[in-house]
């Protein structure tokens, strides 16, 4: 009935635990640092600090027991071999195919009559879409 009762961890849950925990013992870690034993270079100082310590205490110790669950479950669950093609004895042979090599295509040459003849193009539509507009807003 016991052994019922015990369920065990999820493996997501494990590490959000192990992730909140090691997130809560930096915070521990940061109020110790900015205690008075830091700042006094002391031990002596230790009562002021009592209630940083016992945190960082507990937090320690929760984060190393959910590391060992993490790790346990680890050693539980299956291992998935994968299968390299090096462990394979096939070989593959590669053949060259006739592969002609990358060439940059020629840039075409317009003569100075055919730009010209297309700028004039271009700033005639644009005139003539500002008469549109200008019809439109007035």
């Amino acid at each position: 009935m016991t052994s019922e009762a015990v369920e065990s961890k999820q493996p997501q849950d494990i590490e959000i635990a192990v992730i909140g925990n090691a997130f809560c013992l930096l915070i521990a870690s940061a109020g110790l640092l900015a205690g008075s034993m830091a700042a006094n270079l002391s031990l002596a100082y230790w009562r002021e600090d009592v209630a940083v310590l016992a945190i960082t205490a507990v937090m320690g110790i929760r984060l190393l027991r959910n590391l060992m669950d993490v790790m346990t479950q680890y050693l539980e669950t299956p291992q998935v071999l994968h299968h390299h093609r090096a462990e394979t004895k096939e070989r593959v042979n590669v053949q060259s195919e006739g592969v002609v090599m990358a060439q940059i295509p020629a840039v075409s040459s317009f003569s100075e009559d055919q730009v010209i003849e297309e700028v004039v193009k271009r700033i005639e539509t644009q005139k003539a879409e500002a008469v549109k507009k200008n019809r439109f807003t007035n």
